[in-house]
């Protein structure tokens, strides 16, 4: 599968780990690109397979682990809140699609203030429960 290309959000999650990476950061951050790439085709109302959008049980592991290291404050959270709006599930057809764009609008215009870590990081914990919206994933313990 080749790879997507870089999200703003991802190239601000990168930027905000601590270097050198070490490979689980490294794998996450290739699988939040390919989570990028299925909203984006979800949001021009094409379908996106669960393994595209990086679903499958190890993946979902992969964020749970991802998101244990990871910490934020009410503060943190209060600024991505106003993001959050934007992804409710509107009645109708093509409520997927509006969600999608909602996670897409939200990812790129946080990324864009330069918001500290634990923005990033719960912005990505409340994504999780997003994409298991879209997608048939697991139910294990963790987000969502």
């Amino acid at each position: 599968m080749p790879r997507p290309p870089r999200h703003p959000f991802t190239i601000a999650v990168r930027q905000a780990l601590r270097r050198p990476l070490d490979l689980a950061a490294q794998r996450y951050l290739r699988l939040l690109d390919r989570r990028f790439a299925a909203l984006a085709r979800i949001a021009a109302g094409a379908e996106a397979r669960a393994v595209e959008a990086g679903m499958r049980p190890q993946e979902r592991a992969l964020a749970r682990r991802f998101f244990a290291r990871r910490s934020w404050h009410d503060g943190d959270e209060n600024l991505v809140r106003g993001y959050l709006d934007r992804w409710e599930k509107g009645p109708g057809p093509g409520g997927e699609a509006r969600r999608a764009r909602g996670v897409l609008e939200g990812a790129s215009a946080l990324s864009g203030i330069g918001p500290p870590p634990g923005a990033l990081w719960f912005f990505l914990w409340e994504m999780e429960s997003v994409l298991a919206g879209l997608f048939e994933a697991d139910k294990g313990d963790g987000p969502c």
